[in-house]
């Protein structure tokens, strides 16, 4: 495969990424995990329009269904791990400009989102720690919240606590079964399914899928037999990827990385020029952007680039090609990455 990169904006500490879509028109969303400003650009043209001068500290981005463009974004997770006044916000598109207003304080969120099941939307937050400290304490375990939304998409007034006992629940995937969105989270206990209910009077379902520390975890049918592996990053921020296949009711090691790596962080799975592939990238040491995938009967890597240093990525679909949206979070970019399938 061939990558063209392009870089939208020396963006410090860039750390997340998403696409909305205004009107049938795609723009890119990045945001620093640190104090500065968030954008957005318009995917064909390059335009950086300001979303919200700051505070920063943004850990997630996700698109508000069947709003034109609206989305919420975590705020003020700030400095690194102090997350007691952590936050999420409702970015509006109005009259060609991005209004950023009040949603939900929610301390220590990392990871949020927004699942659909049976026409009804639930949305789903991984709490980092419990800990009541201005600073994250690790022995606190974090824990998954868990609302059933209304049509408008307003702030619940109530969450459910539907698991616990998270240590450094940090990793989140979503993904479609039998037509609805499920989840999986990752944290020092394992990975886990989570399930919301076939209707809102029910309960969710978290369900322990693998019993080994992970930072994060993605399914992917890397090697096209029809069946999902399980690709893990171990341990919290970790050094090993390992694809896990299902045997039976377990999944067993089928692929280790050779390549010991430090401060692994970003991780997609999914199809890429007609091909499953998945794309994982670190954060420290060299600091690579790299792809793997089933050739020849086992799985090959391939550089995409040295010395980012991404944090998150994403893979859309731009005029019938796919693009890489990359965060690179220690080279201070937002990258764009345009995808040429072919040898």
């Amino acid at each position: 495969m061939k990558f063209k990169k392009k870089v939208l904006s020396n963006l410090a500490c860039c750390y997340a990424t998403c696409q909305v879509e205004v009107d049938g028109r795609p723009y890119y969303i990045f945001a620093p995990d640190d104090k500065g400003p968030c954008y957005s650009f318009d995917a064909e043209t390059g335009e950086q329009q300001l979303v919200s001068e700051g505070p920063g500290g943004t850990m997630s981005i996700v698109p508000i269904p069947d709003r034109n463009g609206d989305f919420l974004i975590s705020q003020n997770f700030l400095p690194v791990f102090a997350g007691k006044e952590a936050k999420i916000v409702q970015a509006i598109r109005k009259i060609d400009e991005w209004h950023v207003e009040p949603w939900v304080d929610m301390p220590y969120v990392h990871r949020f989102d927004i699942l659909q099941r049976n026409g009804s939307y639930y949305f789903l937050g991984c709490i980092l720690s419990s800990t009541e400290a201005q600073a994250v304490e690790w022995d606190a375990p974090g824990y998954l919240l868990a609302a059933e939304l209304d049509q408008s998409f307003t702030a619940p007034k109530k969450f459910e606590r539907i698991a616990d006992g998270m240590h450094h629940n940090h990793g989140y995937w979503k993904f479609n079964r039998d037509g609805y969105d499920c989840a999986l989270t990752a944290c020092d206990e394992g990975v886990f399914e989570v399930i919301p209910p076939e209707n809102p009077d029910q309960a969710w379902q978290v369900s322990r899928i693998l019993n080994k520390a992970a930072s994060d975890a993605v399914y992917i049918d890397i090697d096209g037999d029809g069946e999902n592996e399980l690709a893990v990053i171990e341990a919290f921020h970790g050094t090993d990827l390992v694809i896990y296949r299902k045997n039976d009711s377990e999944f067993v090691e089928m692929y280790r990385h050779p390549v010991k790596m430090n401060f692994l962080h970003a991780i997609w799975g999914g199809d890429l020029g007609g091909e499953p592939v998945l794309i994982l990238g670190y954060r420290q040491l060299a600091k690579d952007l790299f792809l793997l995938r089933w050739i020849d009967g086992k799985i090959q890597s391939e550089i995409i680039e040295h010395g980012g240093g991404p944090s998150n990525l994403t893979v859309v679909q731009y005029k019938g090609n796919s693009r890489l949206l990359v965060a690179n979070r220690e080279s201070d970019q937002a990258v764009v990455f345009d995808v040429n399938a072919g040898e």
